[in-house]
């Protein structure tokens, strides 16, 4: 099999069109809706919230976020520092379409609880409940439980204004997705999943020191998402789930042939995109290697590490 066949797929520019399951699975695996909680001169109650859409990716990734301020053509990029690079919406408005899109192509992970709760804020901030101490008390609420808990130093700034309402919103029973749309599957991929090799040297019946190399293709997960690697690992019917510690899952593939049949066919159908369809094709090139030149030879070693280099620079 010859890498040359994937050339054209792992190149990407602004210029691409995504499929909007594809913005899915993406944002699940590296999108977040936030609230903000700020002082306010030109609010009565002296604060006010400001929700936020946001996908903040390395630099070398630009080009990705401008393809996505693209498709939803609305929002901002923007560089932050030397490394990072994020895509903003912040209007109400703007905030409006980003909404529309996830209530059509559902979120599958467990930002869909996080979705949820944005939701419900957003509809309350359009209602002006944050203009009032009573309202805004429940907006604090829903946005203790958005993503990860208010400060306790927020808080305590907050508390003059009165005692937090216990809310709890109903939220979609996660484990019940049945089934996941290939191109979702490429755009969490393309956030989430890991290309790499493991290594091993060892001394052969000749007396020389061999490397022994295998691929890996890897997604990880927080374990409160281990259904969704679950799912995954059920449409391409191979690989392992296993836990880690501190809450870690994992989805991983190992077997070259597997690879081979399998995997890249259906990534040349469903590509990944940005830096992560250029890691993708040199890793590729790696399995080709090992693939066409079964026996160990130091000019076959060689040809990896220099792809492996490379792999690493990217």
């Amino acid at each position: 099999m010859s890498t040359k066949n994937y050339s054209d797929y792992t190149k990407f520019n602004s210029s691409s069109t995504l499929n909007p399951f594809w913005i899915t699975g993406f944002t699940d695996a590296e999108g977040c809706f936030s609230m903000s909680i700020l002082k306010s001169k030109t609010h009565a109650i002296g604060w006010t919230i400001e929700p936020c859409f946001i996908i903040t990716l390395h630099i070398k990734d630009l080009n990705l976020l401008k393809a996505i301020n693209k498709f939803f053509k609305v929002g901002t990029v923007s560089l932050s520092g030397n490394k990072l690079a994020r895509y903003r919406v912040r209007s109400r408005k703007d905030l409006q379409i980003i909404i529309n899109h996830f209530k059509n192509y559902p979120l599958r992970t467990s930002k869909t609880i996080s979705f949820v709760y944005f939701c419900e804020i957003f509809n309350l901030m359009n209602s002006n409940a944050h203009t009032n101490v009573e309202g805004f008390l429940k907006l604090v609420s829903l946005t203790h439980k958005l993503n990860k808990p208010i400060s306790s130093s927020t808080l305590d700034k907050l508390s003059y204004l009165g005692i937090l309402p216990s809310i709890e919103l109903e939220v979609p029973v996660l484990d019940s997705v049945t089934d996941l749309d290939p191109s979702w599957i490429s755009g969490f991929i393309t956030g989430e999943g890991s290309f790499t090799y493991f290594t091993r040297t060892r001394i052969n019946s000749k007396k020389n020191s061999v490397k022994d190399y295998t691929l890996v293709m890897e997604i990880t997960q927080h374990s409160k998402d281990w259904f969704i690697l679950n799912l995954i690992k059920n449409y391409f019917k191979l690989g392992k789930v296993y836990s880690e510690t501190r809450a870690i899952s994992k989805f991983r593939l190992t077997q070259k042939d597997e690879i081979i049949q399998k995997i890249i066919p259906y990534l040349k159908n469903n590509p990944l995109q940005g830096r992560k369809a250029l890691q993708f094709s040199i890793w590729i090139e790696i399995v080709n290697i090992l693939a066409a030149e079964k026996t160990r030879t130091l000019q076959r070693d060689s040809k990896i590490e220099i792809l492996i280099k490379k792999l690493s620079k990217i």
